[in-house]
């Protein structure tokens, strides 16, 4: 299929992603002319777990109201339309049985991906005051419409370009080259179709842009940024590291935010997805494949670490016999700050997924988990601590240009300096306090 045949198919099709007739009269309500909320709300209140879940959203901490919403009426009112419209689609789509077996992606770590990509839309909104961070969040949740749909109406077509067939170097080159078109376009015209105001519209279409754009909306700079923090996995595509700090430093910039605020931004978003998935009803997995793919992150860490080192000892020893040439040191503080912010991130995302146990804990959700999980959060904190270790020492020894040489065989001692810090830091009451360098 080619992109005039799919741009048809949007444009044709009254079933696209098989939405719900309370929504196909949602949609058809909110065009009319004449339109009046008391009409949304009586076609809201035919669908029991659409209604529960436009409550739970308008009575959730994402609007910090200190009276409680209870009836559809007064949700409309507090959300508004738009609002409203998006999270009756959003809660729609977000099924698994809308992923076709056949595309071969997890349905779990998909929508993890996109709540993700969401909750970080609403905390950049916040943080640079954003005039409507509703509007942010419902473009993060929608900013990936165009590849459900997809997924959903050709999957095994998609399967090719997830399975490697196409040759490219990313996802988006791989769907051009398959269908002549890529699901930031779909989306698009998607949104333009159920009639999505036009600055959320504009933020899809340029989610997956990477060249800097100075007549760029406030909106779709926070989307680009959110969608840089978030690391997807289900596509196979990984990202370089170098072209997703550049992608996160070149939109930072242009919202105007910190490198201390786009991290507190970054460690905010586990505990930020995992409230959304509640309230929206979406399941992206339980505690213990969290765990897992945090392992993992951990294991890919350490090895970017001791792959690192390795480097930076063959380059010292290199540069003592080239008295420390300019150029080699410069690149080499590039990647020590580079890896470090990337380890950052790593760290945080950790350290967030075991408040979420915690939290279960507390609540006693489970026999298994209260079991099981006092020895597992003991683990993860110990290995959470040894990366923060590795990190303060990194920022110690990354300046190699500003290090005497009778001082070289000190920021080379690695090993010990990190049991020096870790020690320190286990007897601290709170680990996570600045520990006096070395």
């Amino acid at each position: 299929m080619d992109k005039i045949a799919l741009l048809e198919q949007i444009q044709k099709n009254h079933n696209l992603l098989s939405l719900p007739q309370v929504l196909s009269e949602i949609l058809q309500e909110v065009g009319k002319e004449n339109f009046a909320p008391e009409a949304l709300a009586r076609i809201i209140l035919k669908d029991p777990s659409l209604t529960s879940r436009i409550l739970s959203m308008s009575n959730s901490a994402f609007y910090q109201r200190y009276t409680e919403i209870k009836t559809v009426h007064q949700a409309i009112s507090m959300l508004g339309v738009t609002t409203v419209k998006c999270l009756a689609l959003s809660s729609s789509i977000f099924h698994p049985d809308k992923i076709a077996d056949e595309s071969g992606v997890d349905a779990k770590e998909f929508f993890g991906y996109v709540l993700s990509v969401a909750a970080a839309c609403k905390k950049i909104a916040q943080i640079t005051s954003f005039p409507s961070p509703e509007e942010a969040f419902i473009a993060g949740l929608l900013n990936d419409v165009g590849l459900m749909f997809m997924l959903h109406h050709h999957p095994k077509e998609y399967r090719k370009v997830l399975s490697g067939e196409v040759q490219a170097e990313s996802l988006v080159e791989a769907e051009i080259k398959t269908f002549g078109i890529d699901h930031s376009e779909i989306g698009f015209h998607l949104a333009e179709l159920w009639k999505i105001p036009t600055e959320i519209r504009n933020a899809i279409a340029g989610h997956h842009k990477t060249s800097p754009d100075k007549n760029s909306s406030a909106l779709k700079g926070i989307v680009r940024l959110a969608v840089a923090l978030t690391r997807e996995r289900f596509s196979g595509f990984e990202v370089r590291l170098e072209d997703r700090l550049n992608q996160i430093a070149v939109s930072s910039r242009q919202l105007s935010l910190s490198k201390q605020q786009v991290d507190e931004i970054s460690s905010s978003l586990l505990t930020e997805t995992f409230e959304i998935a509640e309230y929206l009803g979406v399941d992206i997995g339980n505690i213990e494949e969290m765990l897992t793919t945090a392992n993992q992150e951990i294991w890919k860490a350490y090895l970017i670490i001791e792959n690192l080192f390795k480097e930076r000892q063959e380059l010292t020893k290199s540069l003592l016999e080239e008295e420390r040439a300019k150029g080699a040191v410069e690149s080499k503080n590039i990647a020590m700050a580079t890896l470090s912010h990337y380890l950052n991130n790593a760290v945080m995302g950790i350290y967030g997924r075991s408040q979420i146990v915690e939290m279960m804990l507390k609540k006693g959700d489970n026999d298994r988990v209260i079991r099981e999980m006092p020895e597992t959060l003991g683990r993860i904190e110990q290995s959470v601590k040894k990366i923060v270790a590795v990190i303060e020492e990194m920022k110690q020894v990354s300046p190699i240009d500003q290090k005497k040489f009778d001082k070289m065989s000190k920021a080379l001692n690695i090993d010990d300096l990190i049991e020096k810090r870790l020690a320190a830091m286990n007897a601290q009451k709170r680990w996570d306090e600045p520990v006096p360098s070395s």
